[in-house]
């Protein structure tokens, strides 16, 4: 095979393998596959893992689903989260102990932003504060899934 014709099928397949791993397309419902996620968290060590770093994955498409969790008090499995970086960045690690602080571990990751401390010892009231303050950063950032962000709230 020609030199040429090798860099351009080397090409090609690089394009569409990172294009599978930039997360969901533009029209794709994310809310199912969110909730799953999220219900994936509260499994076992192993599928708390995989579904907060697949959250990762989803990146800034997949924010106001994951606002619209923000508030779950489930206790997760394992009270540590190592977030797997890409090109070669170093991992983080978060010690939340409910849902919400894991999600917000992932929406800090996701936005560059925190709404307040992250960690398990925060009161169900400092939960909310920072639910309330991410909704209406949601809502302003994200003005035509406004809905999206706010359906959590109850």
């Amino acid at each position: 095979m020609k030199p040429s014709v090798l860099t351009l099928a080397l090409l090609v397949a690089t394009s569409i393998a990172s294009a599978e791993d930039a997360g969901p397309g533009p029209t794709e419902d994310l809310a199912p596959r969110v909730a799953r996620l999220v219900d994936d968290t509260t499994k076992d060590a192993a599928s708390e893992d995989r579904a907060f770093n697949q959250l990762l994955r989803l990146g800034r498409a997949g924010v106001p689903y994951i606002v619209a969790h923000l508030g779950d008090d489930r206790r997760l499995p394992e009270q540590s989260i190592w977030i797997h970086r890409s090109g070669g960045r170093a991992e983080r690690q978060y010690k939340p102990w409910y849902v919400h602080d894991g999600l917000e571990a992932v929406l800090t990751e996701l936005t560059g932003f925190t709404m307040g401390p992250q960690n398990g010892h925060l009161l169900p009231s400092q939960r909310k504060q920072s639910t309330r303050k991410w909704v209406a950063w949601c809502v302003e950032r994200y003005p035509a899934q406004a809905d999206v962000c706010r359906s959590g709230q109850r």
